[in-house]
């Protein structure tokens, strides 16, 4: 309860203010550590920092997906829960597309 608490007090959970961004992999990877923690899961990031101490695992569970894509280690873990309800106010922004590569011939 204290978690939903949280995220109806109109605290910024994200760090950003509100806006969403798009995020790439290499400002994913800047977000790791234990006190500014951003995770990917199905293309949307989200800033589990303020999760850290409400996640039934504890921190170092976050942190086995810190400033990466999260995806199948979630799935792994608890796939039934509904993450996108749960960390909303934590959205950081979509993942951006990689460029394709050009092909020759």
């Amino acid at each position: 309860m204290d978690w939903i608490r949280l995220t109806k007090s109109g605290k910024d959970l994200t760090g950003l203010k509100g806006r969403l961004i798009e995020v790439t992999e290499e400002e994913l990877a800047k977000h790791s550590k234990k006190d500014d923690c951003w995770i990917c899961i199905r293309g949307l990031v989200y800033n589990v920092t303020p999760y850290m101490e409400y996640h039934p695992g504890g921190g170092d569970e976050l942190m086995r997906a810190a400033g990466a894509d999260g995806t199948d280690l979630f799935d792994q873990v608890h796939r039934w829960v509904n993450y996108e309800s749960m960390l909303k106010e934590c959205l950081v922004g979509r993942m951006a597309l990689k460029p394709l590569a050009a092909t020759t011939g």
